[in-house]
């Protein structure tokens, strides 16, 4: 008997525990951020979190694009980084055009998430996602709630195709 988990499974887990968050922050960019970031071995600060605080209702309130959104863009851009530290392809920003180069694979996975999520939700804003702004209706707080799980797993779901399950489902080392 073995005790791998399956995608299915680690998308499952990663979904409740950014459900989990919501419920106890009502932030909904904190929430998926710090659950991707836990369960894809990456580093969480507290300047992460902090950062992903101000995002939420579409940056503090704003109305823009929505933190569930802007923490899986987030959450696929730091895992691709770390990969490229852990396999020594990083170029830095004073390399100029190797720099560019070198940094499409993140551009590449950062539009997947944007576009499956405009697919999905019709719009990338908070503003269109809840129009009245309305953070305490039993209603609302559904839709939000499914908004950072589809957000969760759209990004799990991008990295996944990349880089492929087994690669995903092992913490990075390093």
């Amino acid at each position: 008997m073995t005790n791998e988990v399956t995608l299915e499974e680690f998308i499952s887990r990663v979904k409740d525990r950014a459900s989990q968050l919501l419920l106890e922050s009502w932030n909904c960019a904190y929430s998926p951020i710090t659950a991707l970031y836990e369960y894809l071995g990456l580093q969480l600060t507290d300047e992460t979190q902090g950062a992903a605080i101000g995002f939420a209702g579409g940056v503090s309130g704003n109305r823009y694009m929505c933190g569930g959104l802007w923490a899986a863009i987030h959450a696929v851009g730091a895992y691709a980084r770390r990969r490229q530290r852990l396999e020594d392809r990083i170029a830095e920003p004073g390399e100029g055009m190797k720099f560019i180069e070198a940094n499409n694979e993140i551009h590449e996975l950062a539009s997947k998430v944007y576009k499956r999520f405009v697919e999905m939700w019709d719009s990338p804003n908070c503003g269109d996602l809840n129009p009245r702004f309305d953070l305490t209706s039993e209603e609302q707080q559904r839709k939000c709630r499914a908004i950072v799980r589809k957000s969760v797993e759209i990004a799990v779901r991008v990295l996944s195709e990349k880089y492929g399950e087994k690669a995903l489902l092992s913490p990075l080392k390093g």
